[in-house]
């Protein structure tokens, strides 16, 4: 009812983060150079309209990381850009680490980029009702029928559907596109659907809504076997000055502000909550309409609260390689990604150790360069030679692993024993430098 309140589960992040940066005058930081540096890099064979090149480099769980687009078309005396200018932008399932944008930081910083200043960022939350408890359909609905006026940006795009009962909107975006703050309030389960394949894309996504209590079962979207609706409000920000963006208070043009907007203002999930409300407080403000009444004597139609400590979810960047992200890797990869899979359904330590024992030995650079496309008995006696040797956990049977495995070989009837196994702590994983690649639990 009105006035009231009930907990609700919230989930913050960041859903897009993109900055603009020189690359130090030295060094060409092309894809050859961070191959150079142990990193996997995707290399695409043609540029964009404004950069002659574009290419992406993987973490060491092979799943893309960041991508680059460097060496601008249009450069020099007579040209628009400089020529170490570039963009730099997290991949989507980046922007749900807690620590991306330091973590994207930090990388700049070790590769010497400098005059860094984000060119787009977005910051949503995710709800299934509002904190007062309501209903984000039926709210927008009402929206519709004039039952509220919006304060701030009054274009207007909305999508929805138009039947004989009446009209359901599923996405709804204020602010045009040149604006420096767009808002946007959209069905997010709806969006990840997929018509074609009957499941929901992004496997990321639903996921941070499991660990935050949106969802229990993130493949099916439902609690307690009921399907849910996943709203999403998002704010995306451009801003034209470095490490600043205009916002404007109480729908006044004449009366701006400057939010700051560097990398430091979006390293954890605390600040981007802070951030989101900040921007919901000018950019996501409703007030019951009353033609007889002046716009500022209406009152607010609160939809979210906010108290000075709030709970947040986490999401480390180990905690979860999802074998949806690596449908397009090597066998070994996606055995790698469903081995980490497993272990994350088991608290048992010693799975936990097995697993983690083996994901390293598939991942060693010499598995990944020699077998992926082999299958003789030369290639089975090397690998169960490596595993062999890096292998810590006595008496630990896998048998699914294993069955695996021989498939992927192509390899029949054959057997592996783990037993009397000694290690090699060290191991052989070739990834980025590890500085980037401190975990966040």
């Amino acid at each position: 009812m009105p006035g009231s309140s009930r907990p609700t589960a919230r989930c913050v992040n960041l859903d897009w983060l993109e900055v603009h940066a020189y690359e130090p005058i030295v060094t060409s930081l092309n894809a050859i150079y961070f191959r150079a540096q142990g990193w996997i890099v995707d290399e695409r064979e043609y540029g964009t309209r404004v950069y002659r090149e574009m290419f992406t480099l993987r973490g060491r769980d092979n799943v893309p990381l960041l991508e680059v687009r460097r060496n601008p078309a249009s450069q020099g005396f007579n040209g628009v850009h400089q020529a170490n200018e570039c963009h730099i932008r997290l991949v989507n399932r980046a922007c749900y680490f807690d620590d991306a944008a330091s973590w994207l930081n930090t990388f700049l910083q070790q590769y010497g980029y400098y005059n860094v200043r984000i060119s787009r960022v977005d910051v949503c939350l995710d709800f299934v009702s509002f904190d007062r408890g309501d209903d984000p359909a039926a709210f927008v609905r009402r929206y519709f029928k004039h039952k509220y006026a919006k304060i701030n940006q009054g274009r207007i795009s909305a999508h929805g559907d138009d039947t004989w009962t009446g009209q359901e909107w599923n996405s709804l975006s204020w602010g045009s596109k040149k604006s420096a703050v767009s808002t946007k309030m959209y069905n997010k389960t709806m969006e990840l659907y997929d018509q074609r394949t009957h499941s929901y894309k992004k496997p990321h996504i639903r996921y941070a809504w499991m660990l935050c209590g949106l969802v229990d079962d993130y493949v099916n979207c439902t609690k307690d076997g009921k399907k849910v609706d996943v709203w999403r409000v998002e704010f995306s920000l451009k801003s034209a000055i470095r490490n600043w963006v205009r916002i404007d208070i109480n729908g006044e043009r004449n009366k701006p502000q400057s939010l700051r907007n560097d990398l430091t203002v979006w390293d954890s999930r605390e600040k981007l909550l802070v951030m989101f409300a900040s921007l919901a407080k000018h950019y996501f403000r409703f007030k019951y309409y009353d033609e007889t009444k002046r716009k500022d004597r209406c009152p607010d139609k609160v939809l979210f609260q906010w108290k000075p400590e709030e709970t947040v979810f986490s999401i480390g960047r180990d905690d979860y390689t999802l074998a949806e992200d690596t449908e397009d890797a090597d066998p070994f990869e996606r055995l790698a990604a469903l081995l980490h899979k497993y272990k994350l359904k088991h608290a048992s330590e010693s799975v936990t150790q097995a697993c983690d024992v083996i994901i390293q030995s598939l991942t060693v650079d010499a598995i990944r360069r020699d077998l992926v496309n082999s299958g003789t008995d030369s290639d089975l006696t090397a690998l169960l030679s490596l595993l062999d040797g890096t292998t810590s956990v006595d008496n630990f049977q896998i048998k699914a692993s294993v069955e695996e495995v021989a498939q992927l070989l192509n390899i029949h009837k054959r057997t592996i024993d783990f037993s009397a196994a000694h290690s090699d702590e060290k191991g052989g994983t070739v990834v980025p430098p590890s500085d980037f690649q401190s975990e966040t639990t």
